[in-house]
Parts: C-alpha cells; structure tokens; sequence
C-alpha cells in the first residue's frame, strides 16, 4: 500500500512568500526603469529581466511603458527576435501600422522562418486588413502546421479572410472545420456566435456544439458556448443547463459564473441568481460593473430584501452615477419602506437625469400627493403624460388625484379625453374608479358592464384602485356574473 503523502503546513505560506517576494522584484525593477526614463536614460539588463519588464507592464495593460522597454531591448540586444515580437504586438494594440510592420520587416531578418514569428505577421497583415500578404503568410505556414491546434488556428485565419472577402457560407465552415480540429480553439466559437451574418447559422452551430459535448462531456468551453447559442435561440432553460455544465466542468471562469447568474435571473430565479453573483464577486477578475450590481439590486428588490438592494443600486451609482433607473429602483425600495422623503429625494434625481422615464414623472408625482404637495404632484402627473400620451395609470392616477383635490368635472374630462384617443383594460377600469369616487355610481356601474365584457381577466385593476370594492355586494355579484 502506498502512503500518501501531504505539503508540510509550511509550504503555502512558503509558497505565498515567494510570490510575494518576485512581485517586489519586479516592482523595484519597474522602478529602476521609470526612474531612468525620466532622466532620459538607459539602463543595462539581462535578455531575462526585460522579458519580466515586458510581461508585467503587458499584465497591466501599461502598453506604452510596454513599448519603450521593448524598444530599449531591441537596442541592446539587436538580434534576439523576441523582442521584436513585442515591438510588433505592442504597436498593434496601439493602431500604428507602420511600425508595427516595421517590426515586422525587422523580425524577419532574424527570424525568418520562425514558426510563431510567422503566425504574428500573420496575425498582425490581417488586424490591418492587408489582405494579399495575409494569404501569402498563411499559404507559407500552412505546410508548417504539424498539430490539430496549429492547423485549427491556420484555418481561423483563413475563414477571417473569407470574411473579408464577403464569403460568408465558406467562412463559416472554415471556423466550423477549425473548431472540430481544435474544439478548445475560442477565437472561431466567439466569431460564429458574434458575428451577425452567421445569426441565420444558429441553430446549425447549435446541432454542432451539441455533438462535440457527446463526443467530449469535459470540455466546459464547448458547453460555454452551447449555453451561449441557445440563449440566443430562445431556448432558456437549455441554455441554462449548458452554462450549468460548464460551471460544473470549470468554476474559475468570471464569464460562466456572470452568464449562469445573468440566465438565473432573466427566469427570475433570484435567490440562486444571487448565490452565484456573490461567487462571481469573489473572484480576483470580478468587475463591479453597472448591470451587475443592477440585476443583484432587482433581485433583492423583488425578493423584498430592500437595504441589500439599496446597497447593491448605490454601487451601481459609483460606475454610472448619470442613469436614470438607478435612482427610479432606490425611489421604489424607499416607497415599499414607507419612507417618502427618500423615495421623493430620489424621484427628484432620477428626473433631472438625461433621458429619464415617464416611470419617473409618475413616482414623483405619486409621492408627492403622499406628502401633501399637491402643486409639484401635478406638475410630474402632466410631464408624465406629455412624454407618454397613452399611459393609462398615469391618466386614471392623475384623475383620482385631481378627484381628491375637489376637481371631480376635471378628472372626469382627463378619463373621457383619454377614451377618445385610445382604449385599454387599464383605461376601461380606471373610468369605473374615477366614476365611483365621483360619486356617480350608475355611470360606474354602465362603464363596469363594459369593461367585464370586454376585459375581464383584467378586472384586477380596478381592486387595485378601489380595494374596498371588494365588499361591495352589487360590484362582487357582476364579477361572479362576468366569469
């Protein structure tokens, strides 16, 4: 029987402390650079020490810093065409073409049939849409190619090229034939699923995603993108399976767990939604981002979990503090708490955003006539319905207000105005509402007739306006009568 054999407790902390003390290396060999650089000097470092320079100003996406260590090593060591693959990379990501082909010129002196040297030129021929080099290049690599990998990442470029040429039936089966060869090859999945001129694809790509899970039940990429397409497609709960597949497969992905949680509350699953948008969150690559923090704030709204999702629409403030939306759900939070002044305070914020809601205009003005300033309330009831004419509650509210106020004649012409340009369930009800508080219950009951016979399954709204109806024997016997 073999022991088994456990790390002394010693080693993670041993472990941690080397990293830690390669982090501070490199940050004062980051320093020594800087420092030198603003003194418009150079410094003298092994092959070694620029790749680390490299690596770690690339990993901060400081690809400027990047580029003038690329350039001071290219320098000092003229014939190394690593360094070159750099300065070629670097000018890429920053959109300088000619010196990006410069380098180029200049690593295939030193590196002329370097197998990755030569898919960079590639790569870079294409970026910049030079297409007749592009198929040069890749006509020179293609018998170069000795792994499925290389070959799959050959053949991507080619479906790229047909791309560009407007081929779209061939470069769709080039990234198909790439994706068979490589199935762990993401570039082809990402190209057919965001490409819009292969949407008529979908259910195609689908049927081929599908059958690389039978064939390969571990690759969590190809269940990734599975759920991906089949959200696309409509297909819900296929899709969340999918994503659940890979998550299983591969828990580390800050998309799979965002995509997971995203579909939980699209079904508005929203507890276990929320269980896997707080693993997201523990993940080093997490991103605090607006619609994050605004779908967790929904959930914890309509699970009626109010401070939690004030807090989770506060951080959504920090990212994007000029969307409306974010101030309408803490307006609605403060409403469910009963505390009015908040919920006023931030209706008043929401509607001085740019591009603000009739939602808005109408929390406000709801508000206001719950905190007795009956002027403002119908300065937002009016804004309300000027940006949406036919909006019934905004109709049926502002006439019961105007009913409170002691203007019957003027919420009654706001119901039959409105009746004259459209008709809706909402509108029907609304006029048996305002009707009834106007004391005109004939009127009420003939609109009442209509409504049942017209709208019924949606004589809800008229209990949500007037509860009380509920122990009115007349209007209880016509709905027992309607059904």
């Amino acid at each position: 029987m073999v022991q088994e054999t456990t790390l002394p407790p010693l080693y993670p902390y041993m472990s941690n402390q080397h990293n830690n003390r390669r982090e501070r290396a490199l940050q004062k060999l980051a320093a020594r650079f800087e420092a030198n650089s603003l003194k418009g000097q150079e410094i003298f470092l092994s092959e070694e020490e620029y790749e680390d320079l490299l690596s770690y100003y690339f990993g901060m996406e400081d690809f400027d810093r990047a580029l003038s260590v690329a350039d001071q090593a290219s320098g000092q060591y003229r014939f190394t065409p690593e360094f070159y693959k750099w300065k070629a990379l670097l000018h890429k990501i920053n959109a300088h073409e000619e010196a990006a082909l410069a380098a180029l010129d200049q690593l295939s002196i030193y590196a002329p049939a370097d197998y990755e040297s030569l898919v960079l030129r590639l790569e870079i021929l294409v970026h910049f849409d030079h297409r007749d080099d592009a198929r040069a290049t890749l006509d020179q690599l293609t018998p170069m190619a000795e792994y499925p990998d290389q070959r799959s990442g050959l053949i991507f470029y080619d479906g790229v090229l047909l791309l560009f040429d407007g081929q779209i039936k061939e470069a769709y089966t080039a990234f198909t034939e790439a994706i068979r060869l490589d199935p762990w090859q993401e570039a082809s999945l990402a190209e057919l699923l965001d490409n819009e001129v292969f949407n008529k694809y979908r259910p195609r790509l689908a049927g081929l995603l599908a059958e690389l899970t039978n064939e390969n039940p571990f690759n969590d990429l190809i269940w990734f993108y599975l759920g991906l397409v089949r959200n696309e497609l409509g297909e819900d709960i296929a899709a969340l399976e999918s994503y659940g597949y890979a998550l299983a497969l591969n828990d580390s992905r800050p998309d799979y767990l965002l995509e997971y949680a995203d579909k939980l509350f699209d079904l508005e699953r929203f507890e276990q939604a929320l269980g896997i948008y707080q693993r997201y969150l523990k993940l080093p690559e997490a991103e605090q981002s607006y619609e994050t923090n605004m779908r967790m704030g929904r959930s914890y709204q309509l699970l009626e979990r109010y401070e939690e999702a004030k807090n989770c629409f506060l951080s959504a403030l920090e990212v994007e503090p000029g969307m409306y939306d974010i101030y309408q759900h803490l307006a609605e939070c403060c409403v469910a708490e009963n505390k009015w002044g908040m919920a006023t305070h931030y209706y008043e914020r929401a509607v001085g955003c740019e591009n603000t809601s009739a939602d808005c205009w109408l929390g406000l003005a709801c508000c206001s006539v719950t905190t007795n300033e009956p002027q403002r309330a119908e300065e937002a009831f009016l804004k309300a319905l000027k940006m949406q004419p036919t909006r019934s509650d905004a109709h049926v509210t502002y006439a019961l207000f105007l009913v409170e106020q002691g203007r019957e004649r003027e919420a009654l012409s706001v119901i039959e105005n409105a009746r004259d340009n459209y008709y809706d369930a909402a509108l029907a009800y609304g006029a048996v509402a305002v009707n009834l508080v106007s004391n005109r219950r004939r009127e009420a009951l003939t609109f009442l007739s209509e409504a049942l016979s017209t709208f019924y399954e949606e004589h809800v709204y008229l209990l949500e306006w007037c509860p009380e109806l509920m122990d009115d024997s007349e209007i209880v016997a016509m709905l027992q009568l309607y059904k």
